[in-house]
């Protein structure tokens, strides 16, 4: 990254150019924060102070949700101070109420490295070659020495699913700890996993699928496999209400399968179209 001042303000005009896109080029971390929240200001101080002494490593933006409140409703803050971190256009981390100050330039230095991680890089260049065994093995050996290191069991699931081993990528995903599978990164991945393979295990089509859920509204399992049916059949917008409509009745399905669902589906829908808005609200009240 170029040269820039330590924090920078984002609205929800800015947001997708100075996060979204800064991010493609870099790590950028997202402070949101409000002035009368006492630990919010104590946040704040630290990352300005983290952002002037690693000038270029990462790009700091603030987002006062007193000011933003769409900006807090879009990404589901739910508590101040909240940290995002953003990178290739994508929510890869988050962090809620301050943390330990020596915590700090370690979540800098782990997300700096992860970019330049020699091994990702040469699975990656290995499976590009032809040789997607060869790539996914290399990412074995690493998660067995580094079994912390979310990248590479994400990275391994996105190979199987560009070879279409859809059922081999979620039960990999699926094995991996209770708090591993919470990481944006791999919940994301697991959620897309997930309807997928639901799809692909359906006997049923979409209008008989459709018959059974209307004559058994109170099955959740029945909405849910039309929901991922629809979302493969590319009907995103039956898919989020299927699965809104699973969220407001059945919360905890699968352990709350349908929300989880709904971010990642939402994470890489357009978010200034006006209907991905509106699910994110109907998200954010859930949440609340």
């Amino acid at each position: 990254m170029t040269q820039v001042p330590p924090v920078l303000e984002a609205t929800v005009e800015n947001f997708d150019r100075l996060v979204l896109e800064n991010s493609r080029r870099g790590l950028v971390m997202v402070d949101f924060w409000a002035p009368w929240v006492g630990p919010s200001l104590r946040q704040r101080e630290i990352l300005i102070d983290l952002a002037a002494r690693h000038q270029g490593r990462f790009l700091l933006v603030s987002v006062n949700t007193d000011e933003q409140k769409k900006l807090a409703e879009r990404f589901a803050v739910r508590s101040l101070p909240s940290l995002k971190l953003f990178h290739q256009g994508e929510l890869v981390a988050e962090y809620h109420g301050v943390q330990p100050e020596a915590d700090y330039p370690r979540i800098v230095e782990h997300y700096v490295q992860k970019q330049l991680d020699e091994t990702s890089r040469k699975a990656i260049a290995t499976w590009q070659s032809g040789d997607g065994e060869k790539a996914l093995q290399l990412l074995a050996e690493a998660a067995v020495n580094r079994p912390d290191e979310l990248a590479y069991p994400a990275l391994m699931a996105k190979i199987l699913m560009r070879q279409a081993r859809y059922e081999e990528g979620h039960a990999l995903l699926s094995a991996l700890p209770e708090a591993a599978q919470e990481a944006i990164e791999i919940r994301n991945l697991l959620a897309h996993m997930d309807f997928i393979v639901v799809a692909r295990q359906s006997v049923e089509g979409r209008d008989r699928l459709q018959q059974l859920v209307a004559s058994s509204p109170d099955d959740p399992a029945l909405r849910y496999r039309l929901a991922a049916v629809c979302l493969v059949g590319d009907d995103v917008e039956t898919a989020l209400e299927l699965l809104l409509q699973l969220a407001r009745s059945y919360p905890g399905y699968r352990g709350g399968i349908a929300r989880k669902g709904m971010r990642a589906l939402l994470d890489k829908l357009d978010a200034k179209d006006e209907q991905v808005a509106r699910y994110r609200r109907e998200l954010y009240r859930l949440d609340y």
